[in-house]
């Protein structure tokens, strides 16, 4: 959401077109096998050597700087093993991934991977063709672990299953390599797994917690894997690279799971399944993890669940699948702290022992350790190793089945359609940008044209379904229906593992028409996707002026702020040639330096900028010069972590708050102070306990009542305060704010786990401005919703509907006890101004369509009113 991420997405695109991906021929050719080992593998020590202990030793954790250490040493001496590094990450480290093989496939492996892409892009392929590739090609499996970084027992396992790979000259393993080539991503978060073993390390001996104490990606934690479809962070954007690059024919992410759990899950997946997923994917995925499974209950490894817990409702996290890559996931039981074994305080046995199909032997034992995890995780790779190779070429046959059925498709719709007349043009190249970048083609209309009775201007871009990877665009364009699947006629619903609606357009606040019926158009394939045509006027005698609909003005706002130039917003609709402006429009003064600055923000947004022989003689705000913001995001706190992800991507002036902030006056170091989600007043009393960890996670204590007190006093001695989703709480408590939360506490009869649900806008409120009278906006259980006390004191900005269906895509029981209550609301406290939303209108960035809240909250409160634009 930078200038610099739409260039390296397209960028990103650029290069998987560079590589080949849609070539449309593949040499025949095929390779001898060569088993042959090069003569220093053997000088490779054993993992047990080379790190001063046994991978799975309980209370040691090989360093993630070691173990890149051990594989690129690794890479030196065995012809079997290739390092190589993606790029850089998030916090500068090195994101490598590497290629194990047989020497022979290694040699071969650009070849092999061209026909991986050419079987999944079939276009001009007859079925004996693509049988005949199939034959003459590898399967490749892709293995990534750590992407959550304290699920450590799993990079640790890979040590030993790529030593044994490298060096071991047995048919078992010779076969193996022979059959198959694979791709070991060893840590899609190398940040978060350096901060976390090295913390573990650090702290030993000592009576600190062991556990990293902080997000352990800088910005998402936990969140990583629910980025797989906005690509935020430059990890996944790697991560997807490398499927473009070398499209395998099976992914498998190790992943860990809960202590008390069943101790290892394998697929698959429970219901429900998205029907945008290919059926060939669904039953391929369950028969990896089914063979996984058994190889595990052969190993005499007991606790093996499968069709529990985890389901397939998860587009967030299930990018391959939609591109007719099979998912399995393992899910292995956790540890004590890290590293640590695990025992129950009753002496019974760990985890569920209901013995059933999916459940077949219980575990038995009181105790669970790291190096159980570790060897869990090594039957279950090299079964899964096996299975691929031996499969392989019906896993490729399988690849271009699914495509040349996308190619094929007959099904609703026959396309989706971005019409070129948007209200947030930004909004709309964000969603084809993702779109595009998820290897989605688009279309551009060279001239009008009529689609099922419906006009559309040239320059609407349309994503027809009959292309490779269509079914990704369907799950991201759609409107989400979850399917109400029971037990029993009287059970409750079968509950989705995670959030159940994700229609991108409704979260971006872009239209987009879904079309069920063929049409006839002149469209031109879009080779890189561009922001709307947005020239500059020539320079206005009065000022300039932008309109408010877009979340992009977010930018205009930080970047007007950061360059010092003069910035009003109107009050009120008015008219400015020929052209009605709503109230928040921009009113920008027509300097050199103010037209250098917005043609830069046009030019990454799209958004029109117009010019005005005289400036509008309307009442407005002015905002206060270089608008400081506190960011209280909280330790280990996602939300918080996504929001200054955001405010870094828009260029706000903010800053992390720390303990230390509150020694001092609050009004001298801030103008708006933002609480996000999860920010309780245990949180601001009481932080983080410094005795538990080292000093430099010292800024996260707690500041006690009188840290507390000048919070209040920042608002009442005029500050704003803006706090969203069950901060909200906080603020109220603190404030003693008019409003209630009646919603009632998560059960079978209200559970709203993460959908869009219609709200309503006063389009005059500050807050709100540039907000559409009415929209889809995201809701989850866990959010706040409340109902006014004292109507005088209170400003409601949004509200539900007061009656019907309000849940627009997802799921929501008991939805309608919405109905009537309030979203965001505004205040005035002492000099000061507070606005709450009991959602988190940045939903893990998200729900962009609302985060245009967020920016006029955040500005709106330190302005001053005045009857007329100051432009100097």
């Amino acid at each position: 959401m930078t200038s610099r991420r739409p260039v390296f997405l397209s960028l990103l695109v650029a290069v998987v077109v560079a590589l080949g991906l849609f070539s449309p021929a593949v040499s025949a050719s095929a390779p001898n096998v060569d088993k042959s080992l090069s003569s220093s593998a053997k000088s490779i020590p054993t993992p047990k050597n080379y790190f001063g202990f046994a991978m799975g030793t309980s209370g040691q954790l090989a360093t993630h700087d070691k173990m890149m250490s051990y594989l690129k040493l690794t890479s030196q001496k065995s012809n079997r093993v290739k390092y190589y590094v993606a790029g850089k990450t998030t916090m500068g480290n090195d994101y490598p991934y590497l290629l194990v093989s047989s020497p022979d496939n290694l040699r071969d492996v650009d070849r092999l991977a061209a026909i991986n892409r050419r079987l999944s892009d079939p276009r001009g392929l007859s079925d004996d063709e693509a049988r005949s590739l199939a034959k003459q090609g590898k399967p490749f499996l892709m293995i990534q672990s750590a992407i959550h970084s304290t699920e450590v027992g799993n990079t640790q396992a890979l040590m030993d299953v790529v030593h044994r790979l490298a060096t071991e000259q047995s048919d078992t393993i010779n076969g193996m390599l022979d059959r198959a080539v694979l791709i070991v991503v060893p840590a899609q978060n190398p940040d978060g797994q350096k901060l976390v073993n090295d913390y573990f390390n650090e702290t030993a001996g000592t009576s600190y917690r062991r556990t990293y104490p902080d997000l352990y990606h800088k910005y998402t934690g936990h969140d990583d894997n629910r980025d797989w479809f906005m690509f935020t962070q430059v990890e996944p954007r790697y991560y997807i690279g490398l499927l473009a690059k070398y499209r395998p024919s099976l992914v498998h992410i190790l992943h860990q799971m809960g202590a008390n759990n069943d101790r290892i899950f394998v697929p698959p997946y429970k219901d429900p399944f998205d029907p945008s997923i290919d059926p060939r994917v669904v039953q391929t995925t369950s028969e990896f993890g089914l063979g996984m499974g058994g190889a595990l209950t052969r190993d005499g490894k007991k606790g093996v669940t499968w069709s529990n817990t985890y389901d397939w409702w998860l587009p967030s996290v299930f990018y391959e699948p939609y591109h007719g890559i099979p998912n399995v996931l393992t899910e292995i039981a956790s540890v004590r702290d890290l590293a640590y074994p695990n025992t129950s305080a009753d002496g019974k046995p760990l985890g569920p022992q209901d013995q059933r199909t999916n459940r077949v032997e219980p575990y038995d034992s009181a105790t669970w350790t790291l190096e159980q995890i570790v060897s869990y995780a090594k039957t279950a790779t090299f079964a899964n190793i096996e299975n691929v190779g031996k499969k392989g070429e019906d896993l490729l046959y399988n690849m271009y089945q699914v495509s040349r059925d996308n190619l094929k498709w007959k099904g609703d719709p026959y396309a989706y359609v971005v019409p070129a007349d948007q209200r947030d043009p930004y909004a709309a190249y964000e969603l084809l940008n993702i779109l595009q970048t998820g290897q989605i083609e688009i279309e551009r209309a060279t001239q009008p044209f009529t689609a099922n009775g419906k006009q559309y201007a040239a320059g609407s871009h349309v994503i027809r379904m009959t292309q490779p990877y269509s079914r990704w665009a369907d799950s991201l364009l759609k409107i989400w229906d979850y399917p109400e699947i029971r037990a029993c006629e009287t059970c409750p619903i079968t509950r989705p593992y995670d959030v159940t609606g994700h229609t991108l357009w409704m979260l971006f606040g872009a239209k987009v028409d879904k079309l069920s019926q063929p049409f006839n158009a002149s469209l031109q394939r879009v080779a890189k996707v561009e922001p709307a045509a947005a020239p500059m006027p020539p320079a206005p005698g009065g000022a300039y002026l932008v309109q408010p609909s877009s979340y992009g003005v977010g930018k205009f706002l930080a970047g007007l702020q950061k360059a010092g130039v003069p910035t009003f917003r109107t009050a009120e609709e008015f008219t400015s040639g020929g052209t009605k402006f709503a109230p928040g429009s921009l009113v920008v003064p027509p300097t050199e330096q103010a037209r250098s600055v917005l043609t830069g923000l046009s030019q990454q947004t799209g958004i029109l900028v117009h010019g005005a022989d005289k400036a509008p003689k309307v009442e407005g705000f002015q905002l206060k010069s270089g608008t400081k913001i506190g960011l209280f995001r909280g330790i280990n706190n996602m939300p918080g972590g996504w929001l200054w992800w955001l405010f870094e991507q828009y260029g706000v002036n903010s800053k992390n708050m720390v303990a230390d902030d509150f020694k001092g006056d609050l009004n001298d170091a801030y103008d708006t102070i933002v609480l996000p989600q999860g920010i309780t007043r245990n949180t601001i009393v009481n932080g983080l306990p410094k005795a538990e960890v080292p000093e430099r996670f010292h800024w996260a204590a707690g500041v006690g009542e009188e840290g507390l007190a000048k919070l209040r006093d920042f608002v009442e001695d005029g500050g704003t305060l803006v706090a969203l989703g069950n901060a909200s709480a906080t603020a109220r408590d603190l404030l003693n704010l008019p409003v209630k939360d009646t919603l009632p506490d998560p059960s079978d009869d209200f559970f709203v786990p993460g959908a869009l649900v219609d709200q309503e806008f006063d389009t005059t409120n500050p807050v709100a401005w540039g907000m559409p009278e009415k929209w889809p906006v995201w809701f989850h259980t866990n959010d706040a919703a409340f109902e006014v006390t004292d109507p005088s004191k209170t400003k409601v900005v949004s509200k539900y509907p007061s009656s019907g269906e309000i849940v627009q895509s997802g799921y929501g029981a008991g939805s309608d006890k919405l109905h009537g209550l309030t979203d965001v609301a505004s205040f005035e406290v002492g000099k000061g101004n507070v606005v709450i939303a009991g959602t988190q209108v940045s939903y893990r960035t998200w729900s962009r369509g609302t985060i245009t809240m967020l920016f006029n909250a955040m500005y709106h409160g330190p302005s001053a009113k005045v009857s007329a634009p100051k432009l100097n």
